[in-house]
């Protein structure tokens, strides 16, 4: 039946473009809600399980309950239009009903909660009830504007119901990536909310709009032939069924992805828009061809083979992506444009692996509503086999979370699924069963039974390639040399240990290589031993009389074993959210064994803001140590957010510690961390512990006490000590690059920007810097600068050389030697055997300056003087410069040339320190002798003046100097960024300057 007239011919389309809209908008919301609950839950996997478990089930029940009460209704159109405007209006005022709901459950409910359990039950409620009644709304929508097009285009149920399901599920893959590439990045959270609001309440104005053009029947007509109630039955069990194995085939193929791919944001948004799509094309394609089958449940039960078959095909495909991302890897250009091709790269293996699946998928609920429809179902159908999916698809997804990848792993999780697929296929091919085609459905049992087979004996999941990090590494497989030791598929995280033939112990999250420790005595630490180790030394050493400590993260549990070696630590909590994690670093042994059998340490399994809040205790010590930023759900670690959290759960003196990768990111990117925690923290130290991470101490009250030296001589903590080489608080020295003051204007010229929870700066932007091997080198530069910058600005004067452990994982504790050795082979003639590229410059400065040989009129002498300058005055102290630039027992003639004779000046007044003669003589060697210096000489001279300028506190010749000699001097990467520091530092010394007098001298 339709209203007659053309109308009918441009209102369908019309009908279908609203709800592609409507679904663009859903899942906007669904993507969004997983990031606002993934704070609130602590794990984005979490996330997802609740969000797609609330966003089903409240659909569910929106679609049950809409289809019962609206039969009789006479306008469909106008109270899809009521609902859409509702969901609109609810969305506008998520983010501040958010916000008082969190606020209210840290500050109020956890405390006051009895026991953990409570408190996560009490969580997982409030989770739900912020999204559940949109859902319920959300779920209404289908019937409405189904059954309205139904009542208009009697005849074409099935070509309409598979319209719709093209339309919204095309719409709804479009949202979740306009939402992760476009929204996210331009607006945040809240205004990605709000953005989807008003579509919401676009798409009700214009269904109110079409909704005045005509009426509607009040019922659709039912078809002459009826079904008997188990037939229905069948097909509400049968729409349940394809709901929970679609669920968690999603659940599996995400995880399973997130290996291959990297579990980023951007990876999760697009695995669902190729599900998604999957989905909308299968209904699309079907279309045309529903209203024509004579039984559609036969046809139902041939299309839930095929999935089945699809999704065990994709296991098979999923072992070779392997070889495939690592070819990718090799190939692309580590830059945007080849970051833009990743994701493409991403997007098509996701399609290849999930697609095929989804696509089959997207056929069975147009069937099976079409043929409840047929069997005398009416209006009602559409709610009930909408309702009966969600119902499966919750179930799928809490089961396959929380139940079948921990207990079977991924790869017989997904086999169960595609078993429960083809049973039902079985199922509905024999409900549909004609005597002519027994022999047809005998094949079809006996196929089910060789795929699965095959599916079990062809499809590998190797160890060795799902925990090799290919997204990463660019290695396919770990290495001959590498032996997995442990391997699960944990509730959030696939985790991997292993041991490489040089006796290095690692473990790996998802292929994300978490911690390296080496096993063999004797042997020199890795890299990740120094941080882990210097996480739990530097806030002893910093609050000596600590006797409770929290640790976010076990990682290795290296941090926590050292923590224990205190035995004035009463207490340590460590919070982790895999319990995999926690099994998988018991290959490290004795290494960390104070973590697993010290009586004073406990480790919990929960969300670190939840568990902080529930226990309602403060600790002297907090140590966050999680995974890397760029893995989803991580981020909000290191958000504003976090910290401004953090102080409710530190003593007074407490202090807290966090680790920063300076791999994999860059440094604007650490700025908005360091700047989110500054806003919070009132004092800081930064220490470089490798060659690639930083850690940040802080107090939120007043400022940091010196390193206290009682810590150094605990017996049960010289073994790591000796370890890190680590041995004294000069050691630790060594490794501090400043503090807040020092250090602050530096990543506020890198960045104005927060990293915040509702702003996920780092979410969106870190997997870039990842691909790209981007890395923060401005800490790095300072330690190894060649002129004095730490010294000068920092006030940390270089220490005496025999106090210093020349530590092999660490550069600038090298420097310090080599410039011993340096200075000692200049001045002394002492062979210089370790550093055969000094030996050139040691010999041409005392040949040509020392023995008057000058050559090319000084050019060569001023760059080797700069380059041995460079070396040594920024890593000693004046009396080890003594005979070297200050009175140089070296140079037997006076005759040098006068570029020369000027700059041995300089660097004398430089080696002793007396920055107003060095930045005067630097300066006027850069005015005299420009045409005849190097570019990297003039870049030494005119960083040496600013300096000196600094040093004597003239911050306005800082900027001055910069304008007028540096204007035409091109720095390298790296002295261009300490030139940048200088010019921050100064210009916010200058700022305090200026609102220091405005507070005296009011106007």
């Amino acid at each position: 039946m339709t209203t007659g007239g053309d109308k009918r011919d441009f209102r369908v389309p019309l009908i279908l473009i609203v709800f592609s809209i409507s679904g663009c908008a859903g899942l906007i919301y669904q993507s969004i809600w997983t990031q606002y609950l993934g704070l609130f839950l602590g794990h984005a996997a979490y996330a997802q399980s609740l969000v797609l478990a609330i966003f089903m089930g409240g659909m569910a029940i929106g679609s049950w309950w809409m289809s019962a009460r609206a039969i009789h209704w006479r306008n469909l159109l106008r109270a899809y239009a009521c609902v859409e405007l509702a969901i609109g209006l609810a969305a506008l005022v998520f983010h501040p009903v958010y916000l008082a709901t969190t606020e209210f459950a840290y500050a109020v409910a956890f405390p006051a909660l009895a026991t953990d359990w409570v408190a996560q039950v009490f969580k997982w409620l409030c989770g739900g009830l912020l999204i559940f009644p949109q859902a319920i709304l959300l779920g209404a929508t289908f019937p409405l504007i189904s059954n309205s097009l139904m009542r208009q285009r009697a005849g074409e149920n099935g070509a309409i119901l598979s319209s719709l399901y093209f339309s919204n599920s095309i719409g709804a893959a479009f949202g979740a990536l306009f939402a992760t590439f476009v929204l996210l990045p331009a607006v945040g959270l809240p205004g990605t909310m709000r953005f989807a609001a008003l579509l919401n309440i676009v798409v009700a104005l214009l269904a109110f709009l079409l909704a005045r053009i005509s009426s509607e029947p009040t019922d659709l007509a039912v078809p002459a032939i009826r079904r008997s109630v188990p037939a229905m039955t069948l097909l509400l069990g049968a729409a349940l069924v394809t709901g929970l194995t679609s669920f968690v085939y999603e659940i599996g193929w995400v995880r399973m992805l997130s290996i291959v791919l990297g579990s980023t944001v951007h990876a999760f948004e697009l695995m669902l828009a190729a599900f998604i799509g999957g989905l909308a094309f299968g209904g699309l394609w079907i279309r045309k061809r529903i209203d024509a089958y004579r039984q559609p449940i036969r046809v139902a039960g041939y299309v839930q083979i095929l999935m089945g078959v699809a999704a065990l095909g994709s296991l098979v495909i999923y072992d070779h992506s392997f070889d495939w991302i690592a070819w990718f890897m090799s190939a692309l250009s580590k830059s945007d444009k080849g970051y833009a091709l990743f994701n493409l790269v991403t997007m098509s293996t996701a399609i290849l692996i999930m697609a095929p699946a989804a696509f089959f998928a997207g056929m069975t609920l147009p069937l099976f509503t079409f043929e409840l429809v047929r069997a005398g179902g009416g209006e009602a159908s559409v709610g009930r086999i909408y309702a009966a999916n969600t119902i499966g698809a919750i179930i799928g997804v809490l089961a396959a979370v929380h139940f079948l990848v921990p207990a079977l792993g991924l790869k017989l999780t997904m086999v169960s699924a595609a078993a429960g697929d083809l049973a039902l296929g079985v199922v509905l091919l024999r409900q549909s069963l004609e005597p002519e085609r027994v022999r047809g459905y005998l094949m079809a049992l006996a196929g089910c039974g060789a795929a699965l087979v095959a599916g079990l004996l062809l499809a590998h999941f190797d160890p060795a390639a799902m925990a090799a990090g290919v997204y990463r590494t660019g290695n396919a497989r770990l290495n001959k040399d590498s032996h997995v030791v442990y391997y699960r598929d944990g509730s959030t995280a696939s985790v991997a240990s292993f041991v490489i033939k040089e006796g290095i112990a690692a473990i790996a999250t998802n292929g994300k290589v978490d911690a390296a420790v080496q096993l063999v005595p004797g042997r020199d630490p890795t890299a990740d031993e120094m941080t882990m180790i210097m996480l739990g030394l530097v806030p002893l050493a910093t609050h000596p009389h600590a006797r409770t400590a929290a640790v976010i993260g076990f990682g290795s549990g290296m941090s926590t074993h050292t923590l224990l070696g205190d035995p004035a630590l009463e207490r340590v909590d460590t919070i982790e959210i895999e319990p995999a994690m926690y099994e998988g670093a018991k290959v490290f042994g004795r290494q960390v064994e104070r973590a697993y059998k010290d009586p004073r340490s406990h480790v919990h399994f929960d969300d670190a803001k939840t568990y902080f809040a529930a226990n309602k205790a403060l600790y002297d010590i907090i140590v966050s140590e999680p995974s890397n930023p760029w893995v989803s759900g991580v981020a909000n670690l290191f958000s504003r957010e976090f910290y401004h959290f953090i102080p409710q759960h530190l003593s007074r003196d407490g202090v807290f510690v966090q680790w920063i990768q300076e791999y994999e990111i860059t440094d604007e990117l650490v700025a908005t961390i360091v700047r989110a925690l500054a806003d919070t923290f009132s004092d800081f130290r930064i220490y470089l512990t490798n060659g690639s991470d930083m850690l940040v101490v802080a107090t939120a009250n007043g400022r940091l006490p010196p390193i206290d030296d009682a810590i150094f001589r605990e017996a049960e903590l010289q073994t790591v000590m000796q370890r890190a080489g680590i041995v004294s608080p000069v050691d630790l020295e060594v490794h501090e690059i400043g503090d807040r003051q020092s250090l602050l204007p530096l990543y506020n010229a890198f960045s104005i920007r927060f990293n915040s929870d509702f702003y996920p700066i780092i979410s969106l932007e870190a997997p870039e810097a990842r691909f790209a091997q981007s890395r923060s080198h401005a800490l790095s530069d300072i330690g190894v600068a060649d002129v004095p910058i730490r010294e000068v600005i920092a006030g940390l004067t270089p220490p005496d050389p025999a106090l210093v452990t020349n530590n092999p994982n660490y550069l600038p504790s090298q420097l310090i030697h080599q410039a011993l050795a340096i200075s000692e082979a200049l001045r002394d003639g002492t062979p210089l055997t370790s550093m055969p590229e000094m030996a050139g410059p040691i010999a041409l400065a005392r040949t040509a300056i020392g023995n008057c040989q000058n050559i090319d009129e000084g050019t060569a002498e001023v760059d080797t003087l700069v380059l041995l300058a460079g070396r040594t005055i920024p890593f000693l102290d004046s009396g080890k410069l003594n005979g070297v630039w200050s009175a140089p027992r070296w140079i037997e003639c006076a005759t040098q040339p006068e570029s020369v004779l000027a700059t041995l000046r300089m660097l004398d007044a430089m080696g002793q320190r007396d920055f107003a003669a060095a930045g005067s003589r630097a300066r006027s060697i850069l005015e005299t002798y420009k045409d005849q210096l190097s570019v990297s000489a003039r870049d030494w001279f005119l960083r040496a003046a600013m300096l000196a300028a600094i040093a004597q506190r003239d911050y306005g010749a800082v900027d001055e100097l910069d304008a007028s000699l540096g204007k035409d001097i091109t720095s390298n990467p790296v002295t261009k960024t300490q030139r940048a520091y200088l010019l921050a530092f100064a210009d916010a010394r200058l700022k305090q300057k200026m609102d220091e007098h405005a507070v005296v001298n009011p106007k």
